[in-house]
């Protein structure tokens, strides 16, 4: 087959893409047939906001005609010169100036609109809006008092309702007049008037909604710090549980101290910074009393961590803290600038900072474990504060440098973090880290405690008597509660071969551990000792030669008192007292002679005292425990409500005793002579228990 030349073959090429287009163009007729037409009007659809950003009228002082002449619209200011309104006039030639100015400019809508407003960026201190010349909005007193507010929120200013005209109907002008105070408080180291752009005018619809992405972008701003607040007041008030369930560490105590401090002045600064409240001046004075808290408490936990001695420096330190919170409020009487004022606290703070820092240094160079895991937080917190309150206050006092810089969000979304915060999240991720290892060291310390105690009183179980001996011609009755795990009372019912009977009951000045300790050893020199003398006086000079060399070993381990009583089978009571509460007989109180306690002084004789008791007589032996029990109110049991009870069983003197208010070992020993009746009854087999 022939080819065809390439002019023959271009009408075969044409018609076939010509075919294409037209099916195209054919299939697009019949989609647009099916589908609806998406139709955009830029015109009728765009949001109605204009910027007002630009030059205003401006004019220092106020109207003198009350706010009435330079309000109108028929005012004339022409000769007031224009500044920007994007900024404020301290930055455009009107430097430290306070007290009243004026800003004017004016609008021109249609003649048909919506209902209009302005939507004003925020002016710090008070201010009023004259729309046409009369009232539209305000803010604050005018002028304030010595409580003014500061304003950081956007506006909402209703400048003219909705109105509709005939078509071509001519648009007119609207005259805007804005008033301001400047404090003195800020005048020197805020700006006056609007601080910066974004003043709009539009649909008044349109302007609530801008007025609520303001609101919410505020929130989000100082969301960390709000964040960083709840952290605080959890964990400060867990801290404080753990101090009430273990008061005698105070560190618990400062460092939650710490916490609820911080997280109260993060709060107050959301509502300052986001509510406008309190006013300026009460913010200033709980601020300042805040961060003097956090500043003392911080300064004892350091102190109390470290173990440091109560120094002159140390409390010079705190007493500059503690007053600091007054320099940043003598602006209300008018004694010093707020500049001034704020720059004093700083110094009244710096010397805390200064010692802390310098007292962590020297104890790391010493290798204090404490001091080592303390270094990065504390440096971290105070070095951060001092950079802050460095840059402020020269700042404030005219030097060209960022007094913010510390306080610039590093992070904008999806959440705002500032370095102040971040840096307080560390210190207390830091501390709360410091204050769990402490806790788990002290615990094993008190299950190691624990373990001792337990020990000691299973030693001290055994030399306490288990049962009560049986005794021909006495019928015994004895009880011992311990205030503690082990107690520091002691006790022996020794009956005699030639049935009589020895007792002897004591108490140990002390509880806890060393004071049983102390009564093993006692309950041991008893027991070596009987087998050679039963007689009360050497007995109790015996214990006392024992017990001072004890002492003298131990550079001091307290003194002991002790009563010991020798009763024999024909009812012939003998006592030697040493300084402990003397027995009872039939609800009386024996006489004795006064004597000192065991291990107090070298070659003391114990006199003794004796008498004969009758059958049925009883003898009821306490210990201090009884008459020092104390109710909730603070009254002790004391001396006469115990000779009455003295007549009734052991063990329900013990529970009145307890019951009242047990606060230390209770011993109750009753001891009745039933004569030579029982001695005559008694069988071939009876036999004295050993206590």
């Amino acid at each position: 087959m022939p080819r065809l030349s390439p002019i023959r073959r271009w009408p075969f090429w044409t018609f076939f893409v010509l075919l294409i287009v037209a099916v195209s163009a054919q299939i697009a007729n019949a989609e647009a047939t099916d589908l609806p037409q998406a139709t955009f009007d830029y015109q009728s659809n765009r949001a109605p906001l204009v910027s007002l950003d630009g030059k205003w009228r401006f004019h220092p002082g106020d109207d003198p005609d009350g706010a009435q002449g330079w309000a109108s619209s028929g005012f004339d200011d022409s000769s007031w010169p224009l500044i920007s309104s994007d900024a404020p006039w301290n930055d455009q030639g009107y430097p430290n100036m306070r007290g009243f100015a004026w800003y004017r400019f004016s609008v021109v809508v249609p003649a048909t609109h919506p209902a209009l407003a302005i939507d004003l960026t925020p002016i710090l201190s008070s201010w009023q809006v004259f729309v046409d010349g009369k009232p539209a909005g305000s803010f604050g007193n005018m002028p304030a008092n010595i409580f003014p507010r500061a304003n950081w929120q956007y506006s909402m200013v209703p400048l003219a309702p909705a109105e509709t005209a005939a078509s071509g109907a001519p648009a007119h002008r609207i005259q805007v007049a804005i008033r301001v105070w400047q404090s003195s408080i800020w005048a020197s180291n805020l700006g006056g008037g609007t601080e910066f752009s974004g003043n709009l005018l539009g649909d008044s619809a349109q302007i609530t909604e801008e007025q609520t992405h303001h609101e919410e972008h505020r929130r989000l701003i100082f969301a960390d710090r709000f964040a960083y607040s709840i952290v605080a007041f959890i964990v400060g008030i867990t801290i404080l549980g753990l101090y009430f369930f273990r008061p005698q560490e105070r560190e618990y105590l400062w460092f939650a101290v710490v916490l609820l401090a911080k997280g109260l002045d993060a709060t107050l600064t959301v509502l300052f910074q986001v509510y406008a409240a309190p006013p300026v001046p009460i913010f200033d004075l709980l601020d300042g009393c805040l961060v003097a808290c956090a500043q003392i408490a911080l300064l004892l936990f350091l102190n109390r961590v470290l173990r440091l001695r109560r120094k002159a420096l140390l409390i010079g330190v705190l007493a500059l803290a503690l007053i600091s919170p007054i320099p940043n409020i003598l602006y209300w009487p008018g004694i010093a600038s707020a500049p001034v004022g704020s720059l004093l606290q700083v110094l009244c703070l710096l010397p805390s900072a200064l010692w802390m820092l310098a007292i962590l240094a020297i104890y790391s160079n010493r290798r204090d474990i404490n001091a080592r895991l303390l270094v990065f937080p504390i440096f971290l917190i105070e070095g951060l504060w001092l950079a802050n309150s460095f840059l402020i206050s020269m700042n404030q006092f005219g030097f060209p440098i960022e007094a913010r810089i510390v306080e610039t969000p590093f992070i904008e979304a999806p959440f705002t973090i500032h370095p102040s915060i971040l840096a307080e999240l560390l210190f207390l991720f830091a501390m709360l880290a410091f204050i769990i290892r402490r806790f788990t060291i002290a615990r094993r310390r008190e299950e190691r405690w624990e373990g001792a105690l337990e020990a000691a009183r299973q030693v001290q179980h055994l030399l306490l008597p288990e049962a009560i001996p049986q005794v021909v011609g006495f019928k015994i009755d004895c009880i011992y509660r311990p205030a503690d795990a082990v107690g520091g009372d002691f006790f022996q019912i020794l009956p005699q071969e030639d049935g009589g009977l020895l007792i002897v009951v004591g108490d140990v000045a002390g509880k806890g551990l060393p004071a049983a300790m102390m009564v093993s050893m006692i309950v041991g020199v008893i027991q070596s000792e009987v087998s050679h003398s039963t007689d009360p006086s050497e007995l109790a000079s015996e214990l006392n030669t024992r017990l001072l060399h004890r002492s003298i070993a131990q550079a001091g381990s307290g003194f002991t008192t002790c009563l010991c009583a020798h009763l024999s089978a024909e009812g012939r009571l003998t006592l030697a007292n040493a300084g402990h509460l003397p027995p009872y007989s039939n609800g009386r109180e024996l006489d004795l002679p006064g004597a000192l306690p065991l291990g107090m002084l070298e070659g003391l004789n114990y006199p003794h005292t004796s008498i004969q008791l009758q059958p049925g007589d009883r003898l009821t032996f306490l210990s201090d425990g009884v008459v020092e029990a104390q109710s909730r109110s603070g009254e002790l049991l004391g001396f006469a409500r115990a000779e009455e009870i003295s007549t009734k069983p052991a063990a329900e003197i013990a529970e009145i005793a307890s019951a009242f208010g047990q606060l230390d070992d209770i011993t109750v020993v009753t001891v009745e002579f039933e004569g030579q009746k029982a001695l005559r009854t008694a069988g071939p087999q009876d036999h004295a228990g050993s206590c």
